[in-house]
């Protein structure tokens, strides 16, 4: 067969209505978010199948639950910003702040929790208030905005790791990180957050908002949305989550390190777009996004349960979120 043929063939199976209804039927999957818990439930049924009763464990899945929560309020986070257009390359540096911060101020004194968490989520939202100043008023690329803001917030991270603040421990982890059976009370906080969060992006005017800015920022402009104001709310609520990602950093340690949140930015964008979101903005979903989360902490723990070496758990990582995206992650 020459290959003119071959195309003109390629090209009648493609124009046929069971190949149409097909590529419709993924293009529905992905844009949902529904890809990326296909490979889930086939990387649990591995795991369940190869440790069983190991993995199955109530110790176990406490486990994956617990360590799924911080980069679950990032992500969520960083999906309202992608599906508006943007990107914040700062919440891992924001988690490392906000996790020294918390461990100084508290530093045992249980008393002062409250308090200092409601001040970690006031510097998540005036961090998000400058990103969207930066981006919407003085007109800077987001990714040049949330980078520059990455190494300031490090700099003051590390910075603040040499005032001599004590080494008690903080004394928030006992709640935060109390079970309900095999989960986490602070599992069940962040499940409502997000279930509130996707309410609000599926459901209200904000939200439809959202995938406008994302979509086209001049056209949603010219119907009368306010994209300053939009932009400026995503940046927001990322930036109080990882605010609070890294407030439950330093309660899970019980300390504070200047890199604990090294590594959540490219972890939260390996989330969303595994979960079907663009880049390019205007498409996403949180349901695809907390498809993203499990695929990454199941595999994180399939590691420890495969005793996998920790010298190949970067790479195995990599590469299956590259073939994640090539298989389920279409170009729009």
């Amino acid at each position: 067969m020459t290959t003119v043929a071959r195309v003109a063939q390629l090209q009648a199976l493609r124009a046929s209505p069971s190949a149409q209804r097909a590529a419709a039927a993924m293009r529905w999957i992905v844009y949902n978010g529904l890809a990326v818990w296909l490979i889930v439930a086939a990387l649990f049924a591995v795991l369940v199948i190869r440790r069983g009763g190991e993995f199955l464990s109530e110790q176990n899945i406490a486990n994956i639950l617990s360590q799924s929560v911080v980069l679950a309020l990032v992500a969520v986070g960083q999906t309202f910003v992608v599906i508006s257009g943007g990107i914040d390359l700062s919440v891992g540096s924001l988690a490392s702040l906000t996790t020294v911060l918390t461990a100084g101020l508290i530093n045992g004194r249980s008393a002062y929790v409250a308090p200092v968490l409601l001040l970690m989520l006031a510097i998540g939202a005036g961090t998000g208030v400058a990103h969207g100043y930066f981006v919407t008023r003085a007109r800077i690329a987001p990714f040049i905005v949330t980078l520059a803001t990455y190494f300031i917030l490090q700099g003051f991270g590390f910075a603040y790791t040499t005032i001599p603040v004590g080494s008690m421990p903080i004394g928030v982890s006992n709640f935060f990180y109390s079970h309900i059976g095999p989960i986490p009370w602070i599992f069940v906080i962040t499940l409502a957050v997000g279930v509130l969060l996707a309410g609000a992006l599926s459901r209200l005017r904000f939200g439809r908002h959202v995938y406008a800015v994302g979509g086209n920022a001049k056209i949603a402009r010219a119907v009368g949305i306010n994209v300053g104001i939009v932009t400026t709310a995503c940046y927001v609520i990322s930036g109080i989550l990882a605010a609070g990602a890294g407030f439950l950093l330093a309660a899970r340690a019980g300390l504070g390190a200047p890199s604990a949140g090294s590594g959540l930015e490219l972890s939260a964008i390996a989330t969303v777009v595994l979960g079907g979101a663009s880049l390019a903005g205007g498409r996403g979903r949180l349901l695809g996004t907390a498809g993203g989360v499990a695929l990454l902490s199941l595999i994180q723990n399939a590691f420890t349960q495969l005793s996998i070496s920790s010298y190949y758990q970067t790479l195995v990582l990599g590469a299956v979120i590259v073939a994640a995206v090539a298989i389920f992650v279409r170009r729009d």
